[in-house]
């Protein structure tokens, strides 16, 4: 599953709506405070890592989470 489908999945959003890299709390209205936890559980599942209070925190847009992934050594998102 790409980055995109988990956030799409994740948020309950429907299949067509795209999943931007710019977007996050501001632009995707599911994706508020519970959204936010929900996204954090499911990037850490699907890609077997854990996320620090700290990395987590810096998380505000896609973009965000493509580039922890990519200092985590993933990069098949």
């Amino acid at each position: 599953m790409t980055l995109d489908a988990l956030v799409r999945e994740t948020l309950l959003l429907p299949p067509e709506q795209p999943v931007r890299d710019e977007d996050g709390p501001g632009t995707l209205d599911a994706w508020d405070s519970m959204g936010h936890v929900n996204i954090i559980d499911a990037v850490e599942n699907a890609y077997g890592i854990s996320l620090t209070p700290d990395e987590i925190l810096t998380i505000r847009t896609v973009t965000d989470i493509k580039a922890l992934l990519h200092a985590k050594g993933i990069t098949a998102f």
